[in-house]
């Protein structure tokens, strides 16, 4: 029984970071895809480097003149 919740807590620890960067509006499109790669491949390496490469504030809309 034990293997099977140290089974589900590695999963879900693998699993998380890729719903956080599916879940943020900071990224979209291609981008957004690059670092859903780029976690799965790394993980915790992957969203430690997506938290301070990503602006806070997601993508700017640029003013029309």
């Amino acid at each position: 029984m034990n293997e099977v919740v140290f089974l589900i807590v590695v999963l879900s620890a693998y699993i998380l970071p890729v719903v956080i960067v599916l879940n943020s509006k900071c990224t979209k499109g291609h981008e957004k895809n690059g670092w859903l790669m780029g976690i799965i491949i790394f993980s915790w390496l992957g969203l430690m480097m997506y938290f301070t490469i990503v602006p806070k504030h997601g993508h700017k809309k640029k003013k029309a003149k």
